[in-house]
């Protein structure tokens, strides 16, 4: 008989107090409040970050892929492959070039150090030919974080060299880059 006359009196106190002393109020208000700031930071995280994988002119872009691969190709004849050897911490960026057909050594190349999923970190910079060599220098942005990374090496619309890698955390990124 105590015992229900507690509890009786539990839920008097319960009815009778304020509305904010209701565990039940809060556990409805809780639900949709959490909702509405989820709402207002997905809205302010779409408007403060860049859509870096949508590209404006994509029609433009689809139409320029036939001379891509075609610079793939003309790499493929030549039997072009690279040596990259990168260094992370300061920047440096050595690539040697060789071919099984002889083919025209330009002063400078273009070299592309592109993430897969980050645009913002791509870079994009000119190596510059050493002497009369195949060996071509240039620099980059350092560090280079860890992730998965695409390079690319191409000479002024002629050919093109391509390869996909992971950075851990090492200090030189050595590969070799065939067509």
């Amino acid at each position: 008989m105590a015992h229900e006359r507690d509890n009786m009196r539990q839920d008097k106190t319960v009815k009778d107090g304020p509305w904010f002393r209701n565990p039940m109020v809060w556990l409805v208000i809780f639900f949709p409040a959490l909702a509405v700031v989820a709402g207002i930071a997905t809205i302010f995280i779409a408007v403060n970050t860049e859509d870096g994988l949508v590209v404006d002119d994509y029609y433009k872009k689809g139409l320029q892929i036939n001379q891509v691969i075609n610079h793939d190709k003309m790499a493929k004849d030549l039997g072009l492959s690279a040596f990259v050897d990168t260094n992370t911490q300061t920047g440096e960026v050595l690539v040697s070039l060789s071919s099984r057909l002889p083919f025209e050594l330009k002063p400078e190349i273009s070299f592309k150090l592109i993430h897969r999923t980050r645009s913002g970190l791509d870079q994009v910079t000119t190596l510059s030919q050493i002497g009369q060599s195949a060996d071509y220098r240039g620099y980059i942005k350092p560090p280079v974080i860890k992730g998965r990374w695409f390079i690319q090496i191409s000479s002024e619309d002629t050919w093109r060299l391509k390869q996909s890698f992971s950075t851990k955390n090492s200090e030189n990124i050595l590969m070799n880059i065939t067509s």
